[in-house]
């Protein structure tokens, strides 16, 4: 794999997570118009973090359990790839820019713009976050001559 190019794999595990997410929202919104319900309450309750999370874990119930879902895949793969250079990287780069870019997410879901453009937004910054990360966890190893390590201490 060229220098160049790895990256790539932290901004395809990124949107993981989110693929799952919106397969449940898909699921929610079939079976009780879980995400219209969800949009519509949240802007009618105004801004805070008690109404999203109340009408998150309500309303979109399938959707979170996919992004859970989502969510061990990448660490499942971190996992089976732990010998190859940068595995370790991938997965924390995924992870970051995933969590950041599903929390920006239900605040631009309140937004009153078309959902595509929402979930396009929203992938768009996940893969920019987490490929931003990588590259400064690459660089940081690659300066000090030898992987990130991460201690407890």
């Amino acid at each position: 794999m060229k220098a160049n190019g790895r990256w790539r794999p932290a901004a395809a595990l990124a949107l993981v997570p989110m693929a799952g997410a919106l397969a449940g929202a898909c699921v929610d919104e079939r079976a009780r118009l879980g995400f219209s319900n969800w949009r519509a309450a949240c802007r009618a309750a105004g801004f805070s973090p008690a109404s999203l999370l109340a009408f998150t874990l309500e309303l979109l119930p399938t959707a979170l359990l996919g992004a859970l879902l989502g969510g061990l895949a990448v660490q499942a793969a971190g996992i089976l790839r732990r010998s190859q250079p940068g595995a370790a990287n991938c997965s924390l780069a995924a992870h970051v820019g995933c969590a950041v870019a599903m929390i920006a997410g239900l605040l631009i879901c309140l937004l009153p713009l078309s959902v595509p453009l929402l979930l396009g937004a929203e992938g768009l910054l996940a893969m920019g976050i987490s490929v931003a990360l990588f590259r400064g966890l690459e660089r940081r190893s690659s300066s000090t001559g030898s992987p990130v390590e991460w201690t407890l201490a």
